[in-house]
């Protein structure tokens, strides 16, 4: 009983050094934690900062929306046909009359040339696209096929 009380006594650790453990373990797990804390503050704040960036720009881009709108109404507005014809007669202009008009005929000119969507001598891609079978068949119709399929015996595998 002496000797494994001795056993005993040479392997404990004093109370000090059981403190020192306990206290360094309490302390690398509070470090730890700190660490965390800090890196998710760290990343909450990027995160904030790039989010308050993309509501600047989205106002920003709003903006100049609201003032390409605005210019375009300016424009159709100066365009129009009333006011188109005000500034005419304001800077001296008047309607012709139908004896003022005169009428060219010009030898060889045809008119103007009606547009041409596609040349109509070639084919055109209206019809269906081409597409690899690999790529219409589906899943489920490829699984079902892999259960159809004849097994290989094993007699004809070789290495």
């Amino acid at each position: 009983m002496n000797r494994v009380l001795n056993f005993t006594q040479a392997y404990s650790q004093a109370p000090w050094r059981k403190q020192l453990q306990g206290i360094g373990i309490f302390l690398i797990v509070l470090v730890v934690i700190l660490l965390a804390a800090s890196v998710f503050l760290s990343v909450t704040a990027r995160t904030a900062a790039l989010g308050k960036e993309i509501q600047q720009h989205r106002q920003e881009i709003e903006a100049l929306e609201f003032e390409t709108a605005n210019m375009q109404s300016q424009l159709a507005i100066l365009t129009s046909v009333s006011v188109m014809k005000q500034r005419a007669i304001d800077m001296g202009f008047r309607s012709a009359t139908s004896e003022e008009i005169i009428y060219i005929n010009v030898p060889g000119y045809t008119g103007r040339d009606h547009v041409k969507m596609a040349d109509p001598t070639q084919p055109t891609m209206a019809a269906a696209p081409v597409i690899s079978p690999a790529f219409t068949q589906s899943w489920v119709d490829w699984l079902a096929q892999q259960f159809r399929a004849p097994l290989v015996p094993l007699a004809e595998v070789g290495p």
